[in-house]
């Protein structure tokens, strides 16, 4: 429990996947080609941001991918936030949005910027070190990790899934 396999990943995306889509949620599976690991779960929010011009508040669209971390052998979630202008938000506008509570030494070891193992663009991300162990932490072994890791870190950066997906009879 806490690490897993590429395929074993992409089946439990795709069984996410499916569950979004009987709840009416938009979450969407991409795929770059065909090669090893270039799928990816997508969904996008628009979140409302204080801090525009004037101090007033703004819209922000989010776009979440939930990748497969080759490297660590788990799920990473990396994300992009753009103003209503196209213009993308800055480190700083990020950790003012999603942990404005935080200290600026502890966020570059949670939230930073990387290219996104797909992409190979530059996204932000919550760094993947972790993730396995926080994974194993629970007494039962989760039915779908995916499912288990986007619950666990999705609200961090505002990511929340309806209590829909922990009712649904496919993780049971």
């Amino acid at each position: 429990m806490g690490d897993l396999s590429w395929k074993d990943f992409l089946s439990q995306a795709k069984q996410f996947l499916e569950t979004s889509q009987k709840l009416g949620d938009n979450w969407m599976l991409e795929q770059k080609d065909s090669n090893e690991p270039n799928t990816y779960l997508k969904y996008s929010q628009k979140i409302k941001c204080q801090g525009g011009k004037d101090n007033s508040a703004e819209f922000v669209n989010v776009e979440y991918h939930v990748v497969f971390s080759v490297s660590y052998q788990v799920p990473m979630l990396v994300f992009q936030a753009h103003r209503s202008d196209g213009s993308l938000l800055d480190l700083e506008a990020i950790w003012r949005l999603f942990m404005p509570e935080s200290k600026a030494s502890d966020l570059h070891q949670i939230l930073t910027q990387m290219d996104h193992p797909v992409l190979f663009r530059p996204f932000m991300a919550l760094h993947p070190c972790r993730t396995a162990e926080v994974l194993k932490q629970f007494g039962k072994p989760s039915c779908n990790q995916v499912l288990t890791f986007i619950s666990l870190y999705g609200p961090h950066v505002q990511l929340h899934l309806q209590n829909a997906y922990g009712l649904s009879q496919d993780f049971t």
